[in-house]
């Protein structure tokens, strides 16, 4: 054992196994924390393009669209371009001028005032970036509502011989649970996930690699059990200060470190397992479990919002409990800490070790 791990420190892709589950915490936490988005400035980056045909009404001597516009457009954080035609707005949607394009009709006002059905048109695109398609793809539902309940508003208030009033009929007092001081705080889970998934994976496959010719047996099975432990320790470590600093929250050092060095082992464990049962095969397994993270890992969206293949896998494999922990330490809530669930993918990925290690390749040595 000892003449191995004498070996294993002076053999570069031992080295190398050891060092770039580290690499890889550090630099995925630095890009991504040191830039966090800010959800606020990119709804207030969202350009929504305005042609108002409307001619208004004679009598009442009123532009129903500019008053829904007053109060609708005051309550959402966009900003607003006005064209003259909708020619020109359809060139700054084609171009990323704007992101989206509401249009009034001549008669608007007209149907406004009567009991016609009202309609407007909206233009938006999958073309522009992820966020401005987003927000368009909602925009429309929010926009009907809100120009319903005005118009809704209006013919009940002309019915009844008076003007509407400009006020918003209903208030919202808003109260926020577990409000975060920082935007690096928000993408801190989603960094932990990915960044355990890849550590545990680049890792295993380094380590793979650099065992391969250590002969079989508990030795070898001891080495693969042993070194995810030390370079997932230190790595995890080097997360927890990427996280606290970008953070701002030193008291995150300790738990970021400890959470996530039990994930990323037992992962760690399991992948080590399957390439030592399988070789390289484990890939077709390995691979797509470590980039569908950031669609079942619990963190960027609930597991309902995925497609129903992926999301019948990840309900038998429910690891969006670890981004869900993740959550809770970073922004408070949530659940506990999924002992059962790192237990089980730990022990499987000990027994997978042990068993492609001494067993498997004594079978394939013969």
């Amino acid at each position: 054992m000892k003449d191995v791990l004498r070996n294993l420190r002076t053999d570069p892709m031992s080295r190398t196994a050891l060092i770039v589950p580290t690499l890889i915490m550090l630099i995925f936490s630095i890009f991504n924390l040191s830039a966090p988005p800010d959800p606020v400035r990119q709804a207030a980056s969202f350009q929504l393009g305005i042609v108002n045909l409307d001619k208004g009404s004679i009598f009442p001597p009123i532009k129903v669209s500019e008053k829904a516009l007053d109060g609708l457009l005051g309550n959402l954080p966009f900003s607003v371009s006005q064209f003259d035609t909708m020619d020109t707005a359809k060139e700054a949607l084609e171009v990323g001028d704007v992101a989206a394009v509401l249009i009034f009709p001549e008669n608007f006002s007209k149907a406004a005032l009567s009991s016609e059905k009202v309609e407007v048109e909206f233009w938006n695109s999958q073309h522009l970036t992820i966020t401005e398609t987003a927000i368009g793809g909602q925009l429309p539902t929010m926009l009907q509502l809100g120009m319903s309940a005005a118009v809704a508003s209006l013919r009940e208030a002309l019915a009844n011989g008076r003007l509407p009033s400009p006020e918003m009929p209903v208030s919202v007092n808003v109260e926020t649970f577990h409000k975060v001081q920082s935007n690096a705080l928000l993408v801190a889970p989603f960094v932990m996930t990915s960044t355990t998934w890849l550590a545990a994976m680049v890792g295993a496959i380094m380590l793979f690699l650099a065992t391969k010719d250590i002969p079989h047996g508990t030795t070898k099975a001891m080495v693969r059990t042993i070194l995810p432990v030390i370079s997932l320790g230190i790595a995890s470590f080097a997360l927890s200060i990427v996280v606290a600093i970008a953070t701002g929250d030193g008291a995150l050092v300790l738990p970021v470190w400890m959470i996530v060095w039990a994930a990323a082992v037992c992962i760690g464990w399991l992948i080590n397992g399957l390439f030592a049962v399988f070789g390289f095969w484990a890939l077709l397994v390995v691979l797509p479990a470590a980039f569908y993270q950031p669609a079942v890992g619990g963190v960027q969206a609930p597991l309902s919002a995925t497609p129903d293949w992926l999301r019948s896998i990840a309900e038998v494999l429910p690891f969006d409990q670890l981004g869900a922990v993740y959550r809770g330490i970073i922004l408070g809530g949530g659940a506990g800490i999924p002992f059962a669930l790192l237990m089980w993918v730990g022990a499987s990925g000990l027994a997978l070790i042990w068993l492609g290690t001494v067993v498997v390749e004594k079978m394939q040595a013969k």
